[in-house]
């Protein structure tokens, strides 16, 4: 049948109101599915990142942590000397090397503790001074003023030689008494050193490192010249041929970047003489990774003198620095993005204590390990 222009224009009368109602609708209801599936996975890539960032975070921080602890203590051959020769010219109180290793108890974490986490935009505190009673402590144990930690979390301090020991050709005694080393020494002015010979050992401080011409030594110049310098008239116990060795310390603690309450908290340390004038104490701190938002420390301590650890216990109740050989360390990390998929408050187990967290929708993650001393159990 032959079409008409009228019969095809009767055909050409496009979509009724029905059709495109359906037609919208299936577009919203297709358009509204694609929408939640963008949004889903935007959220679990979220979630899947700040899990990576918090287990980034802690293997960082455990490692930094567990070198320094594990070689608490080593100071070469001079670990088996009981008394040091200390000619420094009035190292400052919490100065103790010999410890080896020193710890702060937050108040309220003890063993079986249960404790409110402090909000994450909590204010520091002053943890350092003598008697600080949020952070107990034993054994004589002194923190350098400066120390700004959050609280509820622990503080743990090491006291080690640099391992890089150098051997003693001469000592020059004198108005300033020259030490002629090794090149391979690796020391730089106002330094604090230990020398040693295995018999007896001092505690001096470089005040001018000088290397000879050649490369063949270095000549370290112990005089009263520096901070806190030495005791000029002090004569040194160790012999040449015996070793010297840079000590090195590390305050970690938990605190916040400048200080500032709102800003995320994370693993700091102090090391020693950095950026402050006596090289005997505290530097200046740096953050060792963001993130780590409570650090609770436990003490293996040998109560029977067989080198095997017999209890672990809080900084409070360590009797003698020299008994500990092992220590636990718990952290507590923290997104730093909050995630829709985190909801409600929780606890968190960390060694022998709980933490219970606010419904800040952070996603948080404890971490353990366990580092013995080596220089404490061989």
């Amino acid at each position: 049948m032959k079409m008409t222009a009228a019969s095809i224009q009767e055909r050409q009368q496009g979509l009724s109101l029905v059709e495109l109602m359906v037609a919208m609708v299936l577009g919203l209801i297709l358009s509204a599915g694609i929408i939640q599936l963008f949004v889903g996975s935007k959220q679990t890539y979220r979630f899947h990142d700040a899990m990576s960032r918090v287990q980034e975070n802690a293997r960082f921080a455990i490692d930094a942590l567990s070198y320094d602890i594990r070689m608490a203590g080593d100071m070469g051959c001079s670990s088996y000397v009981q008394n040091i020769n200390n000619t420094l010219n009035g190292p400052p109180p919490a100065f103790n090397p010999g410890a080896g290793v020193q710890g702060w108890e937050a108040l309220g974490t003890g063993a079986g503790a249960t404790f409110n986490l402090p909000a994450y935009n909590a204010a520091v505190q002053e943890a350092g001074g003598v008697g600080n009673a949020n952070w107990p402590t034993s054994g004589g144990a002194e923190l350098d003023t400066g120390t700004w930690s959050v609280p509820g979390s622990d503080i743990v301090r090491i006291w080690r030689g640099s391992g890089n020991l150098a051997t003693i050709n001469n000592i020059a005694p004198g108005a300033q008494t020259v030490v002629n080393v090794t090149p391979n020494a690796n020391i730089n002015d106002d330094d604090i050193l230990l020398l040693t010979d295995c018999q007896s050992s001092d505690w001096v401080q470089a005040c001018n490192v000088t290397a000879i011409s050649g490369g063949t030594s270095i000549n370290a110049v112990l005089s009263n010249g520096c901070s806190p310098g030495n005791v000029v008239t002090a004569p040194l116990l160790t012999q040449a041929g015996g070793q010297l060795v840079k000590l090195e310390s590390f305050i970690y603690y938990v605190g916040k970047r400048n200080n500032d309450a709102n800003s995320p908290p994370g693993l700091f340390r102090r090391a020693l003489g950095v950026g402050v004038a006596n090289a005997a104490s505290a530097g200046t701190p740096e953050e060792v990774v963001e993130g780590v938002e409570s650090m609770q420390v436990l003490y293996g301590v040998d109560t029977d003198g067989d080198r095997t650890v017999d209890q672990y216990v809080t900084a409070d109740l360590v009797g003698d620095w020299a008994t500990v050989l092992s220590v636990q360390i718990a952290l507590l990390m923290a997104a730093n993005e909050t995630s829709d998929d985190i909801t409600g408050a929780a606890n968190y187990t960390l060694g022998d204590v709980t933490a219970n967290a606010a419904n800040d929708r952070r996603l948080r993650q404890v971490f353990h390990n366990s580092i013995t001393l080596r220089n404490r159990v061989r």
